[in-house]
């Protein structure tokens, strides 16, 4: 292989976040990495990636495979449950390729950039979006610039150990200046759906891509951190055609099926979906393509669903969060239980099926309060649903509360993941770490075991996904460990 000024590497700890359930996760492109890719290449400068998740490599066999490069630089981009394992590729390289200089960026980097320079063998941390630091970055070290400390957003230790503190990256300024992802570094065939989104569809996972139609959220949860990489409460957008004209690249050269717009919230602005979906149906792809999105309760939208279901988006999530008013006050959600009943029936009448996402442990929850959200959400009975744990997340505006308060938080970050076997959910004043665990893997088994539930299923999606449902959902359990 000829050398390359940057590789990028996607970390994987597909086992550790999952363990047992591995089997059953949806394997995503790295699609911020393919992005930076295909923005530098454009700039000349030489790039490759490897996706060590899709590929199921560990971190020594990743850095294998890395040395094949001869990289002026080597990239990781990574969120709190994959720092672990981008750790431990990072401290590989510098073992074996000292000469290699190591970035860091992401969600994670971007919380805790000093963090990260301290406790990793990163020679340099991006915070915030890494097209412009990037660029100029490896350009300049090509030149033999060793200079970095005028690039807004690249962070790095100076030769007295006190941290160069680079500020905030600047974001493009429209993105449609960003050209499609280098889809051809990917190794596409690796990359499989989530098995509910096949269901009623043969249950054929393979065929899956995601795509973006913009980038940021105008919201303020306060325990969501999808804001730390871009300019807090904003939100940019993708021209339609650039859009489609992706996807319908995807559809031609790759044989995608199955799409995940990974927008905060795709339907944040109505125009916008309605414009994006018009387009799909002028080109005639509503029937060639099978898409979710995010939505919120208040953004449900009757005017512009029923084009959403012609556009090929057959399942809307959204974050439900509480069957409790008082716990979603806390979180400063913006919605009622009321309001969730309500907007879970009008994306139905739409035709499209919902995913709830639903959260144990809100700084409000109590016991009962839980029981509560339980028990809203077998009285929805969605067609799928997600009990998420609470987690203060680097980069959510509730951390530093948390921090200041002694609590008790993951020692290792794959504990951040709710699926690990030893995941360390944030307790509060009522609930303990163990407790909340306890409910959220009692109401999964509760929720998708029940017989109204099962039945809904057989109705909406047939026998073959019951006995899927059955066979290799149900019969998995998480062993957690003691931590």
């Amino acid at each position: 292989m000829s050398a390359v000024d940057l590789l990028l590497i996607n970390p994987g700890n597909r086992l550790e976040q999952f363990a047992g359930l591995a089997p059953l996760a949806t394997v995503a492109q790295p699609l911020g990495i393919a992005l930076l890719a295909s923005y530098l290449r454009d700039r000349g400068i030489g790039v490759a990636i490897i996706d060590a998740e899709a590929e199921e490599l560990t971190p020594e066999q990743a850095v294998d495979r890395a040395e094949q490069y001869d990289p002026l630089f080597i990239g990781l981009s990574a969120f709190t449950t994959k720092m672990t394992a981008a750790g431990a590729v990072l401290a590989e390289v510098k073992r074996r390729m000292p000469a290699v200089l190591t970035l860091a960026g992401g969600h994670h980097p971007s919380a805790l950039p000093e963090q990260t320079l301290r406790e990793e063998a990163a020679d340099f941390v991006i915070k915030g979006e890494g097209f412009l630091p990037i660029a100029e970055l490896v350009k300049r070290y090509k030149r033999k610039i060793r200079m970095a400390s005028d690039i807004r957003g690249v962070w790095y230790l100076n030769a007295d150990g006190s941290v160069h503190d680079g500020g905030q990256a600047p974001g493009v300024a429209s993105l449609d200046e960003l050209p499609l992802a280098a889809w051809d570094l990917l190794p596409m065939d690796k990359y499989r759906a989530h098995h509910w989104q096949t269901w009623g569809r043969g249950l054929d996972v393979n065929g899956f891509a995601l795509v973006y139609t913009s980038l940021g959220c105008p919201f303020s949860c306060n325990y969501c951190s999808v804001n730390v990489v871009y300019e807090k409460r904003k939100i940019r957008y993708r021209s339609p055609v650039p859009v489609i004209d992706e996807i319908e690249h995807l559809i031609k050269e790759y044989g995608v099926q199955h799409f995940e717009i990974i927008d905060d919230t795709f339907t944040v602005h109505r125009h916008h979906v309605e414009a994006l979906c018009d387009e799909i149906a002028r080109r005639g792809l509503g029937s060639k393509i099978n898409a979710w999105c995010f939505s919120r309760v208040d953004r449900a939208d009757p005017r512009f669903l029923s084009k959403m279901k012609a556009a090929g988006i057959n399942w809307v999530f959204m974050g439900l969060e509480s069957g409790n008013d008082t716990v979603l006050l806390g979180v400063n959600k913006g919605q009622t239980v009321a309001d969730i009943r309500e907007a879970v029936g009008v994306v139905h009448d739409a035709g499209i099926h919902v995913g709830g996402n639903f959260v144990f442990g809100l700084p409000e929850d109590t016991h009962a309060s839980m029981q509560s959200t339980l028990d809203l959400a077998k009285e929805l009975n969605t067609e799928y649903a997600n009990f998420f744990i609470m987690m203060a997340y680097p980069g959510a505006e509730m951390r530093e509360a948390v921090v200041c308060s002694g609590a008790e938080l993951p020692k290792k970050w794959a504990q951040y993941g709710f699926f690990a076997p030893d995941s360390l959910p944030l307790a509060n004043a009522t609930i303990s770490s163990r407790q909340i665990l306890e409910f959220r893997d009692n109401a999964f088994r509760e929720y998708f075991g029940s017989e109204r539930y099962q039945a809904m299923v057989v109705e909406k999606f047939g026998v073959e996904t019951l006995t899927f449902l059955r066979e290799k959902v149900l019969s998995k359990r998480i062993e957690r460990v003691s931590v």
